[in-house]
């Protein structure tokens, strides 16, 4: 078979039939003309109606703003970012932002911008997630569509009715506007916005509370920074706390308490308080029935801060307020003025709510003068476990009636101790010790030893001592060989000295007997000399020239009678004057 009969079979073989599909249109597909027109009308409804139309802001630096990033007024969203781009001088950045019609009539010549940067202080947690924002605040005047915005938040407005306040500090830390005021743990208010005030060198806060708590701001009331963890460390052990749980350590608050006594009426708007750093150092300042008084502390005060404790037999009664350095010029000396205050309702001395301060003074004033005269003495506690001063002891360590309270003063002046109590006094007399220790002359006195030591030393070794010490017994044994004699001849001895004074006693005897008939003669004698002088006295009268000296010879008559009556006077008054002669 050849090719070509292949072909003439196939030739006559049943062709092939063509299948037709006809193609369907699918519903989907209208899916996407749909979108497009609901974005459209979107667009045109939003821009159309509801948009505000683009504003031009001016800023020195972006700090991360995007394009899209969002323009919010009290956390809502009213505008976006557009475009961003850097002025022909490239000094600004120029930011174009499409604002909702909603905020239109916002839009005039004092209105203000500013960039929000994400961070823990403007909102806690969301704050720094939700990115960097465009912040507004609508002003008055004419309206315009381009701004030139700031460089930081400024004030805001309250957004409500309530109380606006304004707390002084050294800086702001981590407030900032948007950061939330709470009153014993509730949310009461926020933080309006800070400014530094460059007269005064301090920065302002301005606190809103809302109108239901504004009553709970008064006089007396006290604000300080909040939030964070408290570690306490006391007898009870190591304690732990914050002020506001986990949302406080991350975005610490302004809290502010007011005392149940004295708190004082409530204050108007623009009020100015301190803000304190810590709650204990605004407990310490309030102003409430609180009483305040002043000791000085002889020696160091070890870190003393206020808001520490102030304690009667372990018990709190008040704080420290004020710690101080003085330097005084008349003496030329340091002293360290410590206020404390002391409550009285600690000690329950009895307060309502219309005591008056000086009642309360009174009556403190009473209780500690008699405290004080029996020996009530301030005193600065030391721990062993943590450096510095623990707090300021109010104890009887004192003699009693030897110190006052002094209420001439103002405040009145509690005596301290001479020295600390517990660890303080005891390290005070270990530093006494050490002190009278250095002020020995120790040199001095090692040298004194050592010379000493050498002339013992030589002393010991001399040669003369040993023949003196040798002579020295020798004159002993002699000595007793002489009392041994002695005391054998004792008898004989005594019977002699008894045969002699019974012999003198007998001659004394005829003596006495005898002294009368002398003493007699010897008076007589004195009594004829005297006569013979007067005699001779008269006859030198009578007679003025004379060829022998007549003077002389009544002078001598005079003088041997005095000397003879003497002699008589004596022996009358010592008969035995005749066997032992005349005394020395």
């Amino acid at each position: 078979m050849s090719e070509y009969d292949h072909h003439e079979e196939r030739r006559h073989d049943t062709p092939p039939e063509a299948k037709v599909h006809i193609a369907k249109w699918s519903p989907w597909i209208w899916i996407v003309p749909a979108i497009a027109v609901f974005v459209a009308g979107w667009l045109v409804v939003r821009y159309g109606f509801f948009g505000g139309g683009d504003i031009t802001v001016r800023f020195a630096e972006a700090r991360g703003l995007d394009r899209y990033s969002p323009v919010r007024f009290r956390g809502a969203k009213v505008g976006t970012v557009q475009k961003i781009v850097i002025d022909n001088d490239l000094r600004q950045v120029v930011v174009r932002i499409s604002m909702d019609a909603s905020m239109n009539h916002a839009l005039r010549k004092t209105t203000r911008f500013w960039i929000v940067e994400p961070g823990i202080e403007t909102g806690g947690l969301g704050g720094l997630l939700s990115g960097t924002y465009v912040a507004i605040g609508p002003g008055a005047g004419d309206e315009m569509r381009e701004f030139v915005g700031q460089e930081y938040a400024p004030v805001l407005a309250p957004p409500e009715a309530g109380t606006t306040v304004i707390l002084e500090g050294p800086g702001v830390g981590s407030i900032a506007a948007g950061t939330p005021v709470q009153l014993q743990g509730m949310r009461v208010g926020r933080v309006l916005g800070a400014e530094y005030d460059d007269k005064r060198g301090v920065t302002s806060v301005y606190v809103f509370v809302v109108q239901r708590f504004a009553n709970q701001v008064r006089q007396s009331t006290r604000f300080w920074r909040a939030g964070g963890l408290n570690v306490q460390l006391s007898g009870a052990g190591l304690s732990m706390g914050g002020g506001g749980g986990i949302a406080s350590l991350l975005a610490a608050p302004v809290a502010f308490s007011t005392p149940e006594v004295l708190a004082g009426p409530p204050v108007p708007n623009g009020t100015r308080f301190e803000l304190y750093e810590s709650q204990a150092a605004a407990e310490a300042a309030t102003d409430g029935p609180q009483i305040t008084y002043v000791t000085y502390f002889p020696g160091p005060l070890h870190g003393l801060m206020p808001g520490t404790s102030v304690q009667m037999k372990g018990v709190q009664v008040g704080r420290v307020r004020d710690v101080r350095l003085r330097y005084v010029p008349q003496t030329a000396t340091l002293e360290t003025p410590v206020t404390i205050e002391i409550d009285p309702r600690k000690l329950e001395l009895p307060v309502n709510e219309m005591s008056t301060h000086d009642e309360l003074r009174a009556t403190m004033n009473d209780a500690l003068s008699k405290l004080v005269q029996k020996g009530m003495r301030a005193t600065l506690a030391t721990s062993l476990v943590l450096p510095g001063a623990s707090g300021v002891g109010l104890e009887m360590v004192g003699s009693r009636g030897t110190a006052r309270l002094v209420v001439e003063h103002e405040p009145p002046i509690i005596p301290a101790a001479s020295s600390g109590s517990g660890i303080e006094g005891a390290l005070g007399a270990v530093n006494d010790v050490a002190a009278r220790i250095r002020s020995l002359p120790i040199e001095e006195i090692a040298g004194h030893l050592r010379s000493t030591a050498q002339r013992i030393d030589t002393l010991v070794h001399d040669k003369a001592l040993d023949e003196s010490l040798q002579r020295l017994n020798r004159s002993l044994a002699d000595m007793e060989q002489v009392t041994k004699a002695a005391r054998e001849n004792v008898g004989p001895i005594t019977k002699s000295i008894r045969n002699t004074a019974e012999t003198a006693e007998a001659a004394a005897k005829k003596v006495s007997e005898n002294i009368d008939p002398i003493v007699k003669s010897l008076r007589n004698t004195a009594s004829a000399a005297e006569s013979a002088a007067g005699r001779a006295s008269q006859l030198m009268g009578s007679s003025a020239r004379q060829n022998y000296d007549l003077g002389s010879l009544i002078e001598e008559l005079t003088k041997a009678a005095l000397a003879v009556r003497t002699l008589a006077n004596y022996l009358e008054e010592n008969p035995d004057a005749l066997l032992k002669g005349r005394g020395k």
